[in-house]
């Protein structure tokens, strides 16, 4: 007996998937979710602060009736990797066969989640911003940098507002974005910023309030992705709306998780999830004046779809990858 699993390197992945398909699959695991179609338990955090490791990791299993795999996620920040020229953010997934558990392939995730992750709020801006003329994102690392390539492919932008603590964070963003049919522009100061913005956007690995609640017109759609709290409590508090991917993560992780500690935030705090709303169950924004907060804490379904359509074009394509026989 042989089982064989293949192991697909980040060049092959960005080979043969394109950001355009990381909204696709999020789209569609959203709608799949919502339909029934997944089953996916609410992450398990192996958190190591305590004990003097700095950093975290997230065991996050799946299974995609349209894909028909099982897949888990291995993903973590760790806060040391930046000084070793690592990414924060490292991520595996892993794809098996659902009705033997036979291992079919080791995936390299860590442009797979970073994209999942940029995919998101454009999505979620697709489906809830009352406008998009205006857009503010405080964070300019990768993962602030697949936001705006995810959204510059979904919407139509006039003005892009890039803040981050580190000035040449800053800059590189923007010149990354030289040629875009948007005006970009350097902010140090988190309250410019957000003034009049139609979107803004927290994707930092800061627990601070980046944002407080006197900054946020109203229509204006905040969406906060770090995985600690990155805004006001009374920014919370004031929404019209409160919507995540998946209210059971949303209580333990992101920006609501010490509300919701001290009994304040409840799954009756969250007007609907994004696998309801994409799946049609809910009708989203209803008042263009209405102030909506979003926190996407991150799904395992959608990067283990991804990793699953990346399995399947390889196969079709006849593309060679190492492989190995766990037996």
């Amino acid at each position: 007996m042989s089982e064989w699993v293949k192991v697909i390197s980040e060049t092959k992945i960005k080979e043969v998937l394109t950001p355009e398909d990381a909204i696709d699959q999020v789209e569609k695991t959203w709608k799949w979710y919502g339909m029934g179609d997944v089953i996916m338990p609410t992450k398990i955090t192996l958190d190591m602060e305590s004990i003097g490791v700095p950093g975290w990791m997230n065991s996050m299993p799946s299974y995609i009736k349209a894909t028909d795999k099982a897949g888990m996620k291995w993903v973590g920040g760790f806060k040391e990797n930046p000084k070793q020229g690592k990414p924060f953010i490292r991520a595996k997934v892993f794809l098996a066969d659902p009705r033997t558990g036979d291992l079919l392939a080791v995936v390299a995730g860590d442009w797979i989640s970073d994209m999942r992750t940029g995919a998101q709020p454009a999505i979620m801006a697709k489906y809830l911003a009352s406008k998009t003329d205006v857009v503010t994102i405080i964070g300019a690392g990768i993962q602030g940098y697949t936001t705006l390539l995810c959204m510059s492919k979904l919407l139509k932008m006039k003005e892009v507002r890039i803040c981050d603590i580190c000035p040449e964070a800053r800059q590189k963003m923007i010149e990354r974005f030289a040629d875009a049919p948007f005006k970009m522009v350097d902010c140090d100061n988190n309250e410019a910023a957000c003034q009049e913005s139609d979107i803004i956007i927290t994707v930092t690995t800061a627990n601070a309030v980046l944002v407080e609640e006197p900054w946020v017109k109203k229509g204006a759609i905040v969406i906060t992705m770090g995985s600690f709290s990155e805004i006001s409590e009374d920014l919370i508090r004031k929404a019209d709306m409160r919507i995540v991917d998946h209210i059971g993560q949303a209580l333990h992780r992101g920006s609501f998780a010490e509300m919701a500690a001290r009994g304040e935030i409840t799954e009756e705090s969250f007007a609907t999830d994004m696998p309801t709303l994409v799946s049609g169950k809910h009708p989203g924004r209803t008042n263009p004046e209405d102030r909506i907060i979003v926190s996407p804490i991150g799904m395992g379904a959608p990067d283990a779809a991804l990793a699953a359509l990346a399995l399947e074009r390889i196969e079709a394509a006849g593309i060679e990858v190492p492989m190995v026989d766990l037996t």
